[in-house]
């Protein structure tokens, strides 16, 4: 009786036991899905954008440089010292780079406020520029971040070139309160995400990641962004920045899948 009755309680046991994991991956998988929701985004204004763009990559890739931003809004942060992440192509990868953050300044010149270089890297590549001892941005400020990939030194015109800017604003009580109460870096993304805090969110995304991918909770947002970068007066717009748009649609969700 006793092998018998031991037989039973460990089929009982391991029944529990599975009953256990797939409720904890079902409570972990519904936990890691990230929504962002933009609210009322700032659309960047014309003469801010950059006639450059991007291009496919040194020698043709099938995703060019993207930075992760949107590209018509200006993405929000509660952060002095945010963290900025980008695509590199495979066939941009070990070129030189610059990274260069501008203070918009009306009616006058933009302000060159950091800038950074380095080789590029294939995949996800992320980039805090001011460390904690440092100023940092300022609340109440516009910004634009600028990602260079110089393909060929003596040919700057062949350049790949992406854009994203940023506002940075205060941190608004109901989401600290949340914050407070958040455990994991998958809560705080969530929380960050829900309430349009994009840079935040996506700091928080990538520490769950491995190295030059996304993860998860990074692509889950990504694809969010995706679909919130068409603007509502598409229609409005020239067929070549139209076009660019939709390109850029396309890019943010196939990075989305390839660097998960």
């Amino acid at each position: 009786m006793i092998p018998i009755r031991w037989f039973l309680n460990k089929r009982i046991n391991i029944k529990l036991f599975i009953s256990f994991t797939l409720s904890l991956v079902l409570i972990i998988t519904s936990a890691a899905v990230a929504s962002y929701t933009p609210g009322d985004q700032k659309p960047v204004p014309p003469d801010r954008k950059s006639d450059g763009g991007t291009t496919r990559g040194c020698s043709g890739g099938d995703i060019p440089l993207t930075v992760l931003a949107s590209g018509n809004y200006v993405g929000r942060t509660t952060s002095q010292h945010p963290t900025f992440a980008w695509f590199v192509p495979r066939d941009s990868a070990s070129k030189p780079m610059k990274f260069t953050i501008y203070e918009w300044v009306p009616s006058g010149k933009p302000k060159e406020v950091r800038n950074k270089s380095w080789q590029s890297s294939l995949g996800i590549m992320k980039l805090s520029p001011f460390s904690e001892n440092e100023p940092g941005l300022e609340a109440g400020k516009e910004y634009f971040l600028q990602v260079v990939i110089q393909c060929d030194p003596d040919n700057p015109s062949g350049d790949l070139v992406d854009e994203a800017s940023i506002e940075v604003i205060g941190m608004p009580t109901a989401v600290q309160s949340k914050l407070n109460k958040a455990v994991n870096s998958v809560e705080k993304a969530n929380i960050y995400a829900e309430a349009g805090l994009w840079y935040d969110a996506l700091d928080e995304a990538l520490k769950l990641a491995k190295v030059s991918k996304l993860g998860e909770v990074g692509a889950t947002l990504l694809k969010d962004l995706a679909q919130w970068e068409a603007p509502k007066t598409t229609p409005e717009l020239p067929p070549k920045e139209r076009e660019a748009i939709n390109k850029r649609i396309k890019n943010l969700k196939q990075i989305a899948d390839n660097a998960r």
